[in-house]
């Protein structure tokens, strides 16, 4: 029987902070039996939906609007393959790129790329975001002063331990934490520095380990960081850097992710336009590149695994391509299917028929 998966896509639209075409957040089947994609089409109207979330339940899809006045937007899910709009809210930020549902269920927390703040929003009992609650903002700068004049909150994630949030900002070269408290009123602790990077490094999204590893891409120097991160402090030591890939020069990693048994991990490479396979270490410690796989279009910003592939987001070439992972070396092979769709950055796995 064919086994098709849901796709939702964020996408850049013309309004969005760096132009796009698409017009909301698109709807993609996927054929986990052919590889086979579907074509596009648009799931619900948006403005720069660049990152999509889903509820734990999945009966809400959340999404960032990446402008200058910034937003997050709930969407309904109705019959597993509609969105409707249910309400949206400010930021206080500008250019929200990423954001995170809350696994506790009452709070959406968004990174606003523009201005480096941090926003909270408590959920309505219809789990619809309301104006932040708290705004964490930062100060700091980097070398890089055509992308490091400030503080650039780029992804949000719970830290190993449950307790605190992580928050990556590639304009100061750090992982900023804070305890997290989702039964307050005012949820977020007083904000400190885990860890400090590489100067220019440029951190951007990061994986972890169930070790208590994490794995930083870096954005700027083309470099994947191993941390160790400690729960009873709320630290992170700096255990090695390797590059992200092959490719000698003009490379900018973005998403990062490990597959579920944690045996490697895959990194997407903007510029080079690959996906670089890591084996991880049993302890989580090491990481070791395996090779590098040509993703089949241009500037890969994001992907997702699904059912043994990577459905890969490549931007500037426009198109979704799919890339079958050999289950005993956990390298994926060439693309083995390509989709033509407007400007997709963000791949999200929802349904299964």
């Amino acid at each position: 029987m064919t086994r098709r998966r849901l796709l939702w896509i964020g996408s850049y639209t013309p309004d969005s902070g760096i132009a796009g075409h698409a017009a909301g957040v698109q709807r993609v089947w996927f054929d986990t039996d052919t590889a086979a994609l579907s074509k596009a089409e648009l799931a619900a109207p948006a403005s720069g939906p660049s990152f999509v979330v889903p509820a734990t339940d999945q009966t809400m899809v959340y999404a960032v609007n990446e402008l200058a006045a910034g937003r997050v937007t709930a969407f309904a899910v109705h019959d597993t393959q509609q969105l409707t709009e249910a309400g949206s809210a400010i930021t206080g930020g500008s250019y929200p790129c990423h954001l995170l549902y809350h696994p506790a269920g009452r709070h959406l927390i968004v990174a606003n790329y523009g201005d480096g703040s941090v926003s909270v929003h408590a959920l309505d009992p219809a789990g619809v975001p309301t104006a932040p609650v708290q705004r964490l903002t930062h100060t700091g700068a980097g070398p890089r002063t055509d992308r490091q004049e400030g503080p650039h909150a780029h992804s949000v994630y719970v830290a190993p331990g449950g307790t605190h949030l992580l928050v990556v900002d590639l304009g100061t070269d750090e992982l900023r934490c804070f305890p997290f408290a989702p039964e307050a009123d005012q949820p977020a602790g007083p904000q400190h520095i885990a860890a400090r990077l590489e100067p220019g490094s440029g951190p951007r999204h990061l994986a972890i380990h169930s070790s208590g590893h994490l794995y930083v891409a870096g954005e700027l120097d083309s470099r994947v960081y191993v941390l160790r991160f400690d729960p009873a402090t709320a630290q992170a030591e700096i255990l090695d850097a390797v590059p992200a890939t092959g490719a000698a020069d003009d490379n900018y990693p973005a998403e990062i992710a490990l597959s579920a048994d944690e045996r490697r991990l895959y990194v997407a490479n903007r510029g080079a336009d690959t996906i670089a396979t890591f084996e991880v270490s049993a302890d989580g410690t090491r990481i070791r590149r395996l090779a590098d796989t040509p993703t089949g279009g241009a500037w890969p910003r994001h992907f997702a695994l699904v059912d043994g592939y990577l459905v890969v987001a490549n931007q500037n070439s426009e198109t979704l391509t799919v890339l079958p992972i050999d289950a005993e070396s956990g390298i994926p092979g060439p693309a083995c299917s390509t989709l033509d769709l407007p400007t997709p950055v963000c791949v999200l796995p929802a349904a299964v028929e």
